[in-house]
């Protein structure tokens, strides 16, 4: 009777752990695809955790800030560190603006498995050049070029907008 006992136990044992790293696998490939799509439709929003400036400065963000990707739209909500050659004065600091872009270049690299996003958007004060690579993984690296700053780096990950 404790054989039988056992032999069962063990089947269901073996029968339980057998089907469980395939649903990993097929829940880890439908978060990829459907990060994929929301990357690919241009509606998606960035969530900063951390920033780097040229100047070495190593950041950990603990608020939410955020680029809300919205197909032209760029709506930035971001913390900078680094030197400002010209700013205007009275300024709010950081990296605020909501601007419409003319032309966005989006690629997927099929070697690296990475998209690539480069835009460029102005306004009165300065022009910033966004270049976002992002994982389907959902993990992404955001560099911002400014005209009137210098360049600063940040790192998060890629969420639905809404």
């Amino acid at each position: 009777m404790k054989t039988k006992i056992a032999i069962v136990a063990g089947i269901i044992f073996l029968l339980i752990s057998g089907f469980q790293p395939s649903d990993r696998k097929e829940r880890k490939l439908q978060k990829e695809k459907d990060m994929i799509q929301l990357i690919d439709s241009g509606h998606f929003r960035f969530v900063a955790t951390s920033a780097r400036s040229n100047l070495g400065n190593f950041n950990n963000l603990g608020v939410s800030y955020d680029l809300v990707f919205d197909s032209l739209r760029f709506k930035a909500y971001l913390p900078y560190y680094g030197r400002a050659y010209s700013v205007p004065y009275g300024g709010e600091g950081g990296v605020k603006f909501d601007l419409k872009a003319k032309k966005i270049e989006k690629k997927w690299n099929k070697r690296k498995k990475m998209f690539t996003i480069a835009t460029e958007v102005s306004d009165q004060n300065d022009s910033y050049s966004i270049f976002l690579t992002a994982s389907p993984s959902g993990y992404a690296d955001l560099k911002i070029n400014f005209r009137n700053r210098q360049m600063i780096s940040y790192y998060g990950n890629i969420e639905s907008t809404k």
